[in-house]
């Protein structure tokens, strides 16, 4: 190849690159070709008298479009929903349990006992109690004093219920006769046995109906 073709050859080149930037979809590319063989592209213009023309239909695929982000999703803020508690009788302030607990119950049951000398006490056992009562022993001959030897009998108290309508009474009874026992103690006995009695008699006395108003 000569030096004018090289030349001539990228002159064409330099045209090419301008006009093939410039071309739109549909347009038409003229590819000439003179009588030195030099080949230009051109697209304003048809090819000039004397050169060889060939056409070519340019069929651009059109341009992407723009590339837009999609959206960001904008965080919800939270949204704390105040909880309501619901207690039973929390509304006006009223504990049940509390009152439960502070209203008075019925005393113990007491049973009225009596023995078999006759002797009557209260007491809170429903269970009687077992004694042993003496029997007359006679010596040999039927004396009382040869040989006469020691026997008892097992009895059981005899006991019943106090009744509902005078409880609170024998309670009251029943106290005192404890604080009567403590404080008028024999001199030398222990008497802290005698008041630990009487303070929890007195305790279930003033916790119980009986000390209502």
């Amino acid at each position: 190849m000569s030096t004018r073709t090289r030349v001539a050859g990228r002159i064409g080149l330099v045209a090419l690159i301008w006009t093939v930037s410039s071309v739109h979809a549909g347009d038409t590319i003229y590819r000439c070709t003179d009588a030195d063989g030099t080949v230009t592209l051109q697209n304003a213009q048809p090819c000039a008298s004397g050169q060889r023309q060939d056409t070519i239909a340019v069929d651009v695929p059109p341009p992407f479009p723009a590339f837009v982000p999609p959206p960001v999703a904008q965080a919800r803020p939270l949204q704390v929903h105040p909880v309501t508690r619901v207690d039973d009788g929390a509304g006006d302030g009223h504990d049940a349990a509390a009152d439960s607990a502070s209203e008075p119950a019925p005393p113990p049951p007491l049973f009225q006992c009596r023995r078999w000398d006759g002797e009557h006490y209260t007491t809170e056992d429903d269970t009687p109690a077992t004694r042993c009562r003496p029997l007359n022993t006679v010596g040999i001959g039927g004396l009382p004093e040869l040989g006469a030897g020691q026997a008892c009998e097992q009895v059981v108290d005899v006991c019943e219920p106090v009744p509902g309508d005078v409880l609170c009474r024998a309670w009251s009874t029943r106290v005192q006769e404890a604080e009567f026992r403590w404080k008028m103690a024999p001199r030398g006995v222990d008497a802290r046995d005698r008041q630990a009695e009487y303070a929890r008699l007195a305790a279930l006395h003033e916790g119980s109906t009986c000390a209502a108003p």
